[in-house]
Order: structure tokens, then C-alpha cells, then sequence
């Protein structure tokens, strides 16, 4: 499923005004706090295939801390905070992805018929699921529940809720993931003449 790349390909490099090369390392996250400090944050962050490892795109998860106060009127103002050092944290590999995209796209409302994702790790169990909901407002609740075997009653659970504009452009980024998780990032552009290569799909044909 992989493919070898170059972390310095002229697809990974953004230059800035001197000419300085900077890693290419997206991320994308939501923060949905509330006045109740019920909320949550969540960050996809795509590790694209390179050698032999396969892409992933990692999942964290992380629980309102605080709710906001004061006024930026006054110069007061505090925002809320989420408590990212106890954060939840999965591994989306490509097969989670497509199982993921089945709900994001419309084709099933939920995973695995409401079973979700299951990931052993170590001592413990962590479920990952997706589920479209229209009441009380129409979206896609993402929920993770990690489980420690050794302690059944040790449960940590996020879960964060994507309204239908979000869910669009989340299911529309992790879908255009999927080349990367899969190739990586080519060497060489797609369109750069290699007459080996044509050579070899020559002899292939």
C-alpha cells in the first residue's frame, strides 16, 4: 500500500520569502465550547505513507476545561480551554477511514452498525464511532470511548459534534486523504517524464 518518498519533495516544501523549506505536517481542529464547559475539541492530523509505514491520520480528542469570561471590550477576556493533557488520541489507518467516510458520505448512519471502531492497544480497548443524528440539531456525533481492561470501571469518553456544514468538510478533507495514507507524497511530480517507468508499463501492457 506504500509507496517510497522523499519528506523533501517539491510536494511536502512551502517556501517562505528567503527560500526556507517548512515541514509539511497539517493539522485541522474544531473547538466547540459552550457555557456549560461541556464541550470538546477534536484535531485530524494526516501522516502521510512514507517506506515501508503505512499513513495514518491521528484523532485527539480533548474535553472543554473552562468556560470563556470577561469582555474583549474590556481587555478581559478568557477564552475557554480544553484539557488536551488528557486528551484521547486514535490512529485512523485506511481501512478506518473508509468506514468512517461510508457515514460522512451518506451511505450508512452509523459504523458497523452501531458497533463502531475497535482498537486494542496494550491494556486497553479504545471504540470509535460515528453516528448521523438529526435531533436536536441535525450532524454527525463522533465519539470516543477508551477502556482499561485491568480496571473496567476506568472509562474516559469524548465525544464532539459536527453540525452538517462541518461534517461536508470533514468527510471531503479525509476523503482527499486517502491517496497519502495509501502512496504517500511522490518523489517527483506526476506529470515528470521517467523513461524507465514508461519503459516498465510498456513491457506491463
Amino acid at each position: 500500500m506504500n509507496t517510497e518518498t522523499n519528506n523533501q519533495s517539491a510536494l511536502q516544501k512551502k517556501f517562505k520569502g528567503d527560500g526556507s523549506i517548512r515541514a509539511y505536517h497539517p493539522q485541522l481542529t474544531f473547538y466547540h465550547a459552550n457555557g456549560k464547559g461541556t464541550g470538546s475539541a477534536a484535531r485530524f492530523e494526516l501522516v502521510p505513507a512514507s517506506g515501508e509505514r503505512d499513513g495514518v491520520i491521528y484523532l485527539t480528542l480533548a474535553s472543554q476545561k473552562s468556560i470563556a469570561s470577561g469582555s474583549v471590550v474590556l481587555g478581559n477576556r478568557q477564552y475557554a480551554t480544553f484539557d488536551w493533557q488528557n486528551r484521547v488520541t486514535v490512529k485512523l489507518n485506511f481501512n478506518d477511514l473508509c468506514q468512517m467516510l461510508q457515514v460522512f458520505r451518506g451511505v450508512a448512519t452509523n459504523i458497523a452498525e452501531g458497533k463502531g471502531l475497535y482498537h486494542n492497544s496494550g491494556d486497553t480497548t479504545t471504540i470509535i464511532n460515528l453516528n448521523r443524528q438529526s435531533e436536536p440539531y441535525a450532524g454527525l456525533a463522533l465519539d470516543v470511548s477508551r477502556r482499561s481492561r485491568a480496571e473496567s470501571d476506568s472509562v474516559v469518553r469524548v465525544r464532539i459534534m459536527f453540525k452538517d456544514a462541518e461534517a461536508f468538510g470533514v468527510g471531503a478533507v479525509l476523503e482527499q486523504s486517502l491517496g497519502l495514507i495509501a502512496f504517500g507524497i511522490p518523489k517527483e511530480p506526476f506529470y515528470a517524464p521517467d523513461p524507465a517507468r514508461a519503459e516498465a508499463e510498456q513491457a506491463a501492457v
